[in-house]
């Protein structure tokens, strides 16, 4: 006697008409992608998600990064409004911030306009967040929820802790449910590590990429209760190098949670709404993979817990698919 089990046809199910899908190998891998060894089914088979959520359009994903190009047509009707804020030159409904109405809030600068003025961010959250099935662009993992963006890199792409920590609680308390750090650094933090641990205790999972110098992962991504990201090439290898150094390489050790694809992503550009030709790698492009399929699980079960979400990822996660590192289980 056994459970009569459901299955489904392998096709490709959901097929978006994003213009230019055909090159995002990180959803779906038929082992045609040019600029990087390529191995058919090396992907997160977003397609097969599609099929049964394309995200709650209730929920709110937060994005602290770099900031957001707030007017592409990839986020139209889709960026968070605050409704217990009114547009006065005051901090209306007494969170601290005046006027943070639309978007979310700029930690950098201390103001209420988030406008991406590095790029990092626009990028970022467009694999997590770009509308699919507009004819346009790219498809992100979700194509409906609304995006929170916090933006906590400067023109740079640097910023301090205190703003990372500041914007997780912002995030945390704005009821998002999940937050999305492509950011990290070599120090540890009781102020940072307070931060995420605010948001495990509210339920809100922190993903967080494990940085890109081939050596040990960084902060915030190190602490216990973040989803520390690792990247991976369109051929389930770990990214080493990355596209743009032959020194770059996805951290690794004993934190390391979950891998994505994270090399050569093609994605949106923060000075333009029509240029989709340039890609990013890093895991700072894996790790949005991450929360956008964490975002759908929540699309389709708003009542999972952090700990249930990364049991989820873990029993669902493919196991010695890569080289020699892909041993059985987990792997550093």
């Amino acid at each position: 006697v056994e459970p009569d089990f459901i299955g489904k046809g392998h096709g490709f199910q959901t097929t978006p008409n994003d213009f230019y899908f055909n090159n995002q190998w990180s959803h779906y891998n038929d082992g045609s992608f040019l600029l990087s060894n390529s191995t058919i089914d090396a992907d997160i088979d977003t397609d097969l998600a599609w099929d049964i959520t394309q995200g709650d359009p209730n929920l709110i994903v937060a994005i602290l990064d770099s900031g957001l190009k707030l007017d592409h047509p990839e986020f139209s009707g889709r960026i968070w409004n605050n409704t217990n804020e009114t547009q006065n030159g005051s901090d209306s409904d007494s969170n601290g911030y005046s006027d943070d109405l639309f978007g979310g809030w700029d930690f950098a600068n201390n103001d209420n306009d988030p406008t991406d003025d590095h790029g990092h961010g626009t990028n970022v959250t467009g694999i997590t967040l770009a509308s699919g099935n507009n004819n346009i662009g790219y498809a992100g993992v979700n194509w409906n929820s609304k995006i929170m963006i916090c933006k906590i890199l400067d023109e740079d792409n640097s910023g301090f802790y205190s703003w990372w920590a500041e914007a997780i609680y912002y995030a945390v308390d704005n009821e998002v449910s999940v937050i999305n750090m492509s950011v990290g650094g070599n120090a540890s933090s009781t102020l940072l590590e307070e931060a995420i641990n605010y948001a495990y205790n509210n339920n809100v999972p922190v993903v967080v990429s494990t940085g890109n110098q081939n050596s040990v992962i960084q902060y915030p991504a190190k602490y216990i209760n973040a989803f520390a990201i690792g990247s991976t090439n369109s051929d389930d290898t770990r990214s080493d190098p990355f596209s743009w150094s032959d020194t770059s390489g996805s951290n690794y050790g004993a934190e390391l949670d979950f891998v994505a694809p994270g090399n050569y992503i093609y994605g949106l550009d923060h000075l333009s709404n029509t240029n989709y030709n340039y890609y990013w790698g890093g895991t700072s492009q894996a790790a949005p993979h991450v929360a956008g399929l964490i975002s759908l699980l929540l699309s389709v079960n708003t009542d999972l817990t952090v700990d249930e979400i990364r049991l989820v990822l873990e029993e669902s996660s493919e196991d010695q698919v890569g080289d020699s590192e892909d041993t059985f289980g987990w792997d550093q």
